[in-house]
């Protein structure tokens, strides 16, 4: 990662890495997807992804098993028209760090911009890096074995807990909320201003489904109502799996069969959500 001054920290541009059997690809605008030119080549549609460490898709989950890369591959068949697919993500980013992020950048003549939140999210206050510590480091490991010793063996031994995301944890907060509601509004004057169609997308936590995940879940179907924003829910597509099959070990982010449910979800959703 690095510092940002107005998003608090983005993941560093030109990053092609391979850890733990997971390949990365970061481009040199800092999203977790293919090389793009700033303006789309003629015909092409395209369609860029804002969210936190679900839509990032985490370092254990390989880059073309996350699930913007599988709408990308699965979304030329309902538009029929080639697509470009931008993944602007951070881990542990609230809605204002991922406003300041569009406000700042634009939405590279997106068509589609979604903005992808989770229960947590709409109380989470704007994310710094120091909140997370070890779990953004912005250098790169000298060692593998030195990574392994400083951030797994050292915690252990010592017995200390990694800081958690807050976006993580719903904790109710309606001063907070009030602020991200006013964010999504200035998101969606934002992208309709650049010739875009923004959408909603509620990737509740599994963990959370039903009972910590309805609350959040209304709150955005009464704005994407009142403020005409399509929302597409992806609480029934997630739902009838056990937790412990579509997550990854701290049953919080999903591993490669949760995005996979969660790209064809979208997929399935899209032509009744968006227009063409």
């Amino acid at each position: 990662m690095q510092p940002d001054p107005a998003c608090s920290y983005i993941t560093r541009p030109d990053q092609n890495v391979h850890r733990f059997f997971v390949h990365t690809y970061i481009n040199r605008y800092g999203m977790r997807s293919d090389e793009i030119s700033p303006v789309p080549p003629p015909g092409v549609v395209r369609v860029l992804f804002v969210g936190d460490s679900l839509t990032y898709g985490t370092t254990h989950v390989d880059q073309r098993n996350i699930f913007t890369q599988i709408v990308g591959r699965g979304l030329p068949s309902i538009v029929h028209h080639p697509v470009e697919v931008l993944n602007a993500s951070a881990n542990g980013w609230a809605p204002d760090n991922e406003w300041s992020w569009v406000r700042t950048r634009g939405i590279f003549h997106s068509n589609f911009v979604l903005l992808v939140l989770n229960d947590g999210d709409l109380t989470q206050p704007r994310a710094t890096i120091a909140q997370a510590g070890n779990a953004l480091p912005q250098r790169r490991p000298v060692t593998a074995i030195g990574e392994l010793y400083a951030r797994f063996i050292v915690p252990r031994i010592l017995h200390i807990t990694p800081p958690s995301d807050p976006g993580d944890v719903v904790i109710p907060d309606e001063v907070v909320q009030r602020a991200n509601l006013e964010d999504l509004a200035r998101f969606h004057v934002l992208v309709t201003g650049q010739g875009g169609q923004m959408a909603l997308v509620f990737l509740p936590l599994r963990k959370d489904v039903p009972t910590l995940s309805t609350p959040a879940d209304k709150v955005l179907h009464d704005w994407s109502a009142a403020n005409g924003v399509p929302l597409i829910d992806l609480t029934p597509a997630i739902a009838p799996y056990p937790t412990g099959e579509i997550s990854l070990s701290d049953h919080t982010h999903f591993n490669t069969a949760g995005n996979a449910i969660i790209g064809q979800a979208i997929l399935k959703l899209w032509p009744a959500s968006l227009q063409p």
